[in-house]
Parts: structure tokens; C-alpha cells; sequence
């Protein structure tokens, strides 16, 4: 995955529509081109700069292509023009160009994700932000050197020579500035999408959020993905319908982040939706939101005009969007945590592959099997014969990478690897073993080109590659875990229980050798049933 560098907080976002009482001379545009000067916190035209609110993260650029940005800038190379609209607020909208002007900002700012900005902006950045931010600055201040130091040698010639010869130029370096005109907020929000279809165009999956920004699954997603921070969609909420969104946002992003995933990989705890910070991020939670809550997971590929058409402003509703987080919640609850309702999953079985990349289409597959199961009351026969099906999952890991390459990612193919899952789950409740699953499986004209292999490692190497050292840590990982004494499956960390094994209400005690690992699902319903059917004391 490659590294992002998110520069979302530099300039802030605004309603397209923001209230006037004078539009004189509104939608004339405005001055040709901006300096770091007016670039800077404070000035007049930094004060007016405005993301529309409905516009895609400032989050696209690798830290090479923001210090190749400032590098050009600095000599004065041709950038292309900014594309602007003066709203009757006399803000200036950014309809194109938003990352040019944020990393020019960011350079002067000195932050890259991670800078005063934006700590005050998130309150509290993710780690994997921190750490792009620090290789963005190190990066920048080692080509071109920090802005504190080209304003020193500015004000004291020959301090700084390696850049004494160019100082003097920066005074004339400049980002070009053309105008949308018009007045009409509805034509500037179409001229958005229409500019962003040429160049390096909107993803299909980016214009569907887009395109749904104000509804409550976007606010919903967008929520989680921020933990409740950064730009607040839900701020025309009551009090307590702020304060809903926010703690469930914030329950939500834990449950799925944390703790964060590391790179390399050195941890046996690993967060069940993967980095919670790049390109893929919204998308995944934006499509989880849609399965909790039964709404349709679209492949935005398929007719991207759909979400070609402006939608204009409009406030987010209170009540469905705190009925839609609450919902993903309660699926999110059932995945992990020690909620009672908790399946306690291993991320490790579910989620990565057998070198631990994450698999984002997997948590969606899993998602959707999790409602599935709930519409047929099928969790206590999940259950009965969970350790069978995640048994046949790990020795067939590759079966998911064959799947996703073979379908597509994420909503292109996560319903293919549910009905893998429901094909091998069904198998597997009849009482079929792992060789009369795998022989069903090569009689099926879905499965049967699927190969069952391992990852290929070289055998000539001296010294252990990172992908070697990543197939070792996750099978260690899953040999030495946790397993449930009620249903024999293995339970992730963060959701294990200590139960009695005499219950409490029978008299049983809090001695160790009356304690039991179970996940808590277990703990609390299946033991119920176990108990009530006479198959346990």
C-alpha cells in the first residue's frame, strides 16, 4: 500500500453555500496567481480559502510527489493553474488543485499530517500519519530545505549557502489561479466533477461517496475514519445527537484500528480492518456501513455516470445517521470486543493473508456472512462448527487471493468470497471433512480452478526476507493462540474471556482451576444453550 501524506487539515472545508448578505461581485474571480505570502496563516487570501465540503480527502500524495511539488515551486518549473470559485461569501472555493496548494502550505507550516495545524485539527493524529509526516519533513527539509530556513537566509544572506543562490527567486514564485465564473453554486459543483474526470480522474468508488456525502452511511463512515475527528459532518446535530455520533464513532474506530498495525509486522495482535490510514480506508468502512445496515454495496465501476450528477447541498439528517452508526456498531460488536454478543474472530484467520497484508475485501466477505448468519438465527450452529470452518480457512488462505485476483477487490468481489464461505460453511455442517470440502470444491464449476498452495519463499537467500519473516510470524501467531473451551476455535486477545467453568450461580468460585478461556458469545448464549440441552453441567 503506498504511503499517503494527508494534508486535510491545511485548508478548511465550508458549505458551497455559505450564507451572504452582499454577493457583489461574487463569481468575478480574483487575483492570477498566490505566493507563499498569501499562502501563509493570517493573510487575507489564506483566510478566504475554502474546500467545498463535499470534496475528496487532500490525502493522495506519496511524500515524493508532495517534495517534488515544493522542489518544482522553489525553481520556479511551470505548475499547472489552481482552479477556483468566488462564492457570494467571498470565500474562494478550490474546484481543482486542492493538494498543490495544501503541500506549498504544508511546506510552510512544516506539516505534513502530523504539524500544530493538524494536531489541533484531529486532536489526536493516527501513528501511521505521525510516522508519514516525519518522512515527508526529513524527505523535504533534505532536497529543498524547511521554509524557516529559506525565510533565515531571506533575512540573513550567506547563512544558509546551499540555498543562498535561489532565496532571492522565491520571491517571484508563483501558483497560477483561473476562475469558475457565475455566481451559481450548483455550475461550480459541475465543474468540480467535470475538471476532476480529466488528468488523473476521481475513482469510481471516490465520486459514489462523493455522491452520497450527506447521507447518513458517508457521514457514518467518514466518522469512523477520522474517530470522531477533523472536519465535524455532523455539527448541525442536537447536542446529544453530536455526542451519540461522536462516542460511537470513536467505539467503532478502536474496535477496527486498534492497536494499530505495524510496519513491519512485530505484533501477534493484529486490528481486525487493517492500516487505518490510506487510500483504501473510507471505502472499506464506507461499504461496511452499508452491510450493517442492509443498504446496497455497489461496484461504482460498473456505471460510474451515475455519480457524475452535482447533488447540491443539503444537511445531514440526525436520527438516521445515529441509527446507521449505531447499527454498524452492533456489527462491528459482533466481529470483536468483549461485548457479550462478540465472536471474538481472529483477525488472523479472517483478514490477512499468510505474509499478513491485509485483505480489505475479506472483512467485507466476513461482514456480510456475520448478517447473513444473523438472518437465519444461525450463530449457535456457527458455533457448533466454527473450529472445523476456520480450520479449512488456514490451511486454504490462498483460496481468498485466488478469489479477490480472479473477481476483483473490495465491492467488485466480496460477494464471491461469501458464497466461498457459505459453500465451505455448509459443507462443513453436513459433516463433510477437510478432504470432501476440497473434493466438492473441484466439482464446482466456481471453485475448481482454485489451487491450494503456499506462499513461495526462496530457498536460496542467506538472510530471511521481510515476506519469509511475515509467513513465520502469522503461523506462529496462529499456532500459539488462545482456544475457546466451549467451542475449540481460536480466540483473538482482545476479546478473550476468563469464565468459570462451574458457573458462578452454582456455585462455582473464582479459583484458577475453575477458570476457562471463551470467547464471549460463548460465555454468555452458547454456554446458555450447551447448558439448557443438557450437554454441559
Amino acid at each position: 500500500m503506498a504511503e499517503v501524506v494527508n494534508l486535510d487539515a491545511l485548508i478548511q472545508r465550508e458549505d458551497f453555500i455559505a450564507p451572504s448578505d452582499d454577493s457583489t461581485g461574487a463569481g468575478e474571480g480574483g487575483k492570477s496567481s498566490c505566493s507563499t505570502t498569501d499562502l501563509t496563516r493570517g493573510e487575507s487570501f489564506y483566510e478566504t480559502l475554502r474546500k467545498p465540503d463535499f470534496q475528496r480527502e487532500t490525502a493522495a500524495w506519496t511524500p515524493s510527489a508532495v517534495c517534488d511539488f515544493i522542489e518544482a515551486f522553489v525553481n520556479l518549473d511551470l505548475i499547472p493553474a489552481v482552479i477556483c470559485w468566488q462564492s457570494p461569501a467571498r470565500l474562494t472555493f478550490i474546484i481543482d488543485g486542492a493538494h498543490r496548494l495544501s503541500a506549498i502550505i504544508a511546506w510552510i507550516l512544516d506539516d505534513y499530517g502530523a504539524g500544530a495545524r493538524s494536531v489541533q485539527f484531529y486532536g489526536k493524529v493516527p501513528s501511521e500519519q505521525e510516522a508519514t509526516h516525519e518522512k515527508t519533513r526529513k524527505l523535504v527539509n533534505k532536497r529543498v530545505r524547511s521554509y524557516q530556513e529559506w525565510r533565515h537566509e531571506t533575512g540573513n544572506p550567506g547563512s544558509i549557502p546551499e540555498i543562498g543562490q535561489r532565496v532571492r527567486a522565491l520571491a517571484h514564485a508563483k501558483i497560477p489561479l483561473l476562475w469558475v465564473p457565475g455566481t451559481d453554486a450548483t455550475k461550480a459543483e459541475k465543474a468540480f466533477f467535470t475538471i476532476n474526470q480529466s488528468a488523473v480522474e476521481i475513482d469510481a468508488t471516490e465520486l459514489k461517496i462523493l455522491n452520497a456525502r450527506s447521507k447518513p452511511n458517508a457521514v457514518a463512515a467518514r466518522t469512523i475514519v477520522r474517530n470522531a475527528t477533523g472536519t465535524k459532518y455532523w455539527q448541525s446535530f442536537s447536542p446529544d445527537g453530536q455526542k451519540a455520533v461522536v462516542e460511537t464513532g470513536r467505539a467503532v474506530y478502536a474496535a477496527l484500528y486498534r492497536p494499530p498495525l505495524e510496519k513491519p509486522p512485530r505484533s501477534e495482535e493484529l486490528p481486525v480492518a487493517g492500516h487505518g490510514y490510506g487510500y483504501q480506508t473510507l471505502p472499506l468502512i464506507f461499504d461496511l456501513v452499508n452491510i450493517a445496515n442492509r443498504l446496497p454495496v455497489e461496484d461504482a465501476t460498473q456505471n460510474k455516470k451515475k455519480y457524475l450528477t452535482p447533488q447540491g447541498h443539503a444537511v445531514p439528517e440526525e436520527e438516521p445517521t445515529i441509527r446507521v452508526i449505531k447499527e454498524t456498531a452492533r456489527l462491528v460488536r459482533r466481529i470483536t470486543g468483549t461485548n457479550a454478543a462478540s465472536l471474538g474472530l481472529h483477525p488472523g484467520v479472517y483478514f490477512y493473508s499468510p505474509n499478513i497484508r491485509h485483505q480489505p475485501t475479506a472483512v467485507l466477505a466476513v461482514a456480510y456472512f456475520l448478517m447473513h448468519l444473523e438472518s437465519v438465527d444461525g450463530f449457535i450452529e456457527f458455533t457448533q462448527h466454527r473450529a472445523a470452518f476456520e480450520d479449512f480457512l488456514l490451511n486454504h488462505k490462498m483460496y481468498i487471493n485466488q478469489l479477490t485476483v480472479r473477481h476483483g477487490s473490495m465491492a467488485k468481489g466480496y460477494d464471491h468470497i461469501f458464497d466461498y464461505y457459505l459453500f465451505v460453511y455448509e459443507q462443513i455442517c453436513k459433516g463433510s471433512t477437510e478432504g470432501q470440502v476440497e473434493s466438492a470444491l473441484a466439482k464446482s464449476d466456481k471453485y475448481q480452478t482454485l489451487v491450494k498452495e503456499r506462499p513461495v519463499l526462496s530457498r536460496k537467500a542467506k538472510a530471511f526476507s521481510q515476506d519469509a519473516k511475515n509467513v513465520k510470524l502469522l503461523s506462529d501467531v496462529l499456532d500459539r493462540s488462545f482456544i475457546c473451551n466451549l467451542c475449540k476455535a481460536r480466540i483473538d486477545k482482545k476479546a478473550m474471556q476468563l469464565d468459570h467453568i462451574d458457573d458462578k450461580s452454582l456455585g462455582g468460585v473464582a479459583d484458577l482451576d475453575n477458570g476457562q478461556w471463551a470467547h464471549p458469545f460463548c460465555n454468555s448464549t452458547y454456554k446458555e444453550y450447551l447448558r439448557a440441552n443438557g450437554l454441559l453441567k
